[in-house]
């Protein structure tokens, strides 16, 4: 009886800890149409062949990420979800603070969706350059 009360407590603080160290993709993400403009108007950019990552200072606030890949260039909502999954991915791991960036497909041309991750990450490694 006393075992199970054991394992219970050190549960519920295992799950309290999981929660406090996870990553919140509802205050991670830019939603205000005010906040992509502000990050277009800025003019700092980041490109490779394929995408083209804006981004702009938020005031020290964790840092958000908007999408914004057109369904006239990928047609297919499966693609354009993976490109987004992959994003979202590729943001995480890269650990920003205090940006809000906004990744957008600008040439459909050069898009692989078998290298879609290492497209997306390769943008990223080059914004964490600068």
């Amino acid at each position: 009886m006393q075992e199970e009360r054991k394992e219970e407590s050190v549960f519920q603080f295992l799950v309290n800890l999981n929660k406090n160290n996870s990553f919140n993709t509802k205050i991670m993400r830019l939603n205000s149409p005010h906040d992509f403009k502000r990050c277009f108007m800025s003019g700092a950019r980041v490109k490779n062949e394929v995408f083209t990552l804006h981004y702009s200072d938020n005031g020290g606030l964790p840092a958000r990420l908007g999408i914004n890949i057109a369904k006239k260039k990928v047609k297919r909502a499966v693609d354009r979800n993976k490109i987004k999954r992959a994003a979202r991915e590729a943001f995480r791991k890269s650990h920003f603070n205090g940006i809000d960036i906004v990744l957008i497909l600008k040439n459909e041309k050069y898009y692989d969706p078998e290298s879609c991750f290492s497209l997306v990450n390769d943008v990223f490694n080059n914004l964490k350059k600068k």
